[in-house]
């Protein structure tokens, strides 16, 4: 009868286990506020509690009457009903709070999804590190509470990988100081009771995210993230309707994807308007004609990085072509509308395809590229590059930009009653960037064995050194002509007067 009342205990439990495949560990600090999941695009969401006398409804989004939760959570869990979005949330953790919860996400009758979470409530978070990797030495990681070892106090590590990104148990001092991920073996060492890790830079190809979470006995006292830092930031692109887009990825680690707006691509499932670039060995994505559908965020990721690019649609200015004599300077002019409040970005393309960001009119420490360093100033939309050199020559661009792009949306003094602003979040996030056009100069530079060093002449073309040096040829004929027409007239006039000094 007791193995019967046992198993009773044990299989909704289990049940739980298998359904949800996994169980995921989160921590939160006594006194904040968990967020059971997100349901996206479903008709409801439901919350469990698991427990030994079976599953405490928590909260059910689609009951037109709000169903009681268990009396210790009553007043501190709430629903939250955006649109295509829903989730459930408990307020003011308590170490109680502690357990296993389980989320499920409804659509038409049908269950669509669910997710299991092992909650651990401490005493406090420790400000997160971030993991210094060192050349020779690999990294250390400390967790920073000095009593783990004595007094029944013991540490857990967790680690995240790609591509999951969820909490996988690594280490319990509590049962044993041997790490329970093969993989890891031999390349992680434990020191001082289980505290620090000493890991070999090869254990952080693919892990970049650690937690140690300190216990005493079964009271979670605090827990504590570190993290690699993160040096993958977003890299804007303006592109015009029709312009062939290179986006640049290394081709480099497992499982390589592109995140695009349309969806997620791999070699094998591209579309006619996104290919891979077939003249390069890496993985860098080929727009053949950009336009404003296949504006927003790019993400190309693999097991061991991520490269972020954001895309935005400008309107073509006609193109400019300047020629310059090399030791010269050339003014690189932008259009610019003088009745709006803009910001101009100038770039260049990088022998390496890239690229480069060489000045923004709003951000004074974009550094300056090291070959133009003295040789480039800057007036408004106008930039000036001196003492020109035959390399200097190529593809320049200047981008206008809308400052202060927020203000049309508080313009409406935050009503939300009208049609236009149903979709006011799309507005907003669409006009981030507010592109106002986009403007190409082709520099050609080109030798002048004659110039001299110290003299300062203005700018000028091929076209007119030609100009010039035909105008020289041309005055020269003009002279020649000029004179031979004066030695006739003169011989003419000689032999007239001596005919009439004869008859006379």
């Amino acid at each position: 009868m007791t193995s019967i009342r046992f198993l009773e205990f044990l299989l909704p439990v289990l049940l739980h286990l298998v359904l949800s495949k996994e169980v995921e560990p989160v921590f939160r600090a006594k006194g904040t506020t968990i967020e059971m999941g997100y349901c996206f695009g479903v008709d409801y969401i439901v919350v469990y509690r698991c427990a030994p006398e079976g599953d405490q409804l928590l909260g059910n989004s689609s009951s037109e009457s709000p169903s009681t939760p268990p009396e210790d959570l009553q007043g501190r869990i709430h629903i939250n009903k955006v649109q295509h979005l829903l989730g459930l949330q408990i307020s003011q953790l308590t170490h109680k709070d502690s357990g296993i919860y389980r989320r499920e996400c409804w659509l038409h009758q049908t269950l669509e999804s669910q997710n299991t979470q092992q909650l651990s409530v401490c005493d406090k978070e420790v400000e997160s590190e971030e993991i210094v990797v060192r050349e020779d030495e690999g990294a250390k990681l400390l967790c920073n509470n000095t009593s783990i070892g004595s007094d029944g106090t013991s540490v857990r590590w967790y680690y995240e990988t790609f591509p999951l990104y969820k909490p996988i148990l690594l280490l319990d001092s509590s049962v044993a100081l041997d790490l329970l991920v093969k993989e890891l073996q031999g390349v992680i060492k434990v020191q001082n009771n289980g505290r620090s890790l000493l890991f070999d830079k090869s254990a952080l190809e693919n892990n970049s995210h650690f937690y140690c979470l300190v216990s005493k006995g079964k009271t979670c006292v605090s827990f504590q993230n570190m993290q690699l830092q993160d040096n993958s930031e977003s890299r804007d692109i303006f592109a015009t309707q029709g312009e062939r887009v290179v986006l640049k990825c290394p081709a480099e680690g497992t499982n390589q994807q592109w995140e695009t707006p349309l969806g997620l691509f791999n070699s094998s499932n591209m579309k006619m308007n996104l290919s891979l670039d077939e003249k390069s060995e890496d993985f860098s994505l080929v727009i053949p004609a950009f336009s404003e559908e296949l504006s927003g965020e790019y993400s190309c990721f693999s097991s061991l990085f991520e490269v972020r690019y954001s895309l935005f649609l400008c309107p073509k200015n006609e193109s400019q072509n300047k020629v310059v004599l090399e030791g010269r300077s050339v003014l690189l002019d932008c259009d610019v509308n003088k009745e709006h409040s803009l910001s101009v970005q100038w770039y260049r393309r990088e022998p390496s395809g890239e690229n480069g960001l060489i000045h923004n009119s709003n951000d004074m420490t974009v550094p300056v590229p090291e070959d133009l360093r003295g040789r480039l100033s800057e007036n408004g939309a106008t930039m000036t590059i001196s003492h020109l050199e035959v390399k200097d020559g190529g593809v320049y661009w200047c981008v206008v930009l809308v400052d202060s792009v927020f203000l049309d949306y508080y313009d409406d003094g935050g009503e939300e009653d009208t049609e236009e602003d149903e979709n006011s979040d799309d507005n907003f996030w669409d006009d981030t960037h507010k592109c106002v056009s986009k403007q190409e100069t082709i520099l050609r530079v080109i030798k002048h064995v004659t110039l001299k060093p110290d003299t300062e002449q203005p700018e000028t073309s091929n076209v007119t050194a030609y100009a010039v040096g035909a105008g020289l040829v041309g005055m020269l004929v003009v002279g020649v002509i000029v004179g031979v027409i004066f030695v006739v007239k003169n011989r003419k006039a000689k032999a007239s007067q001596n005919q009439g000094n004869t008859v006379i």
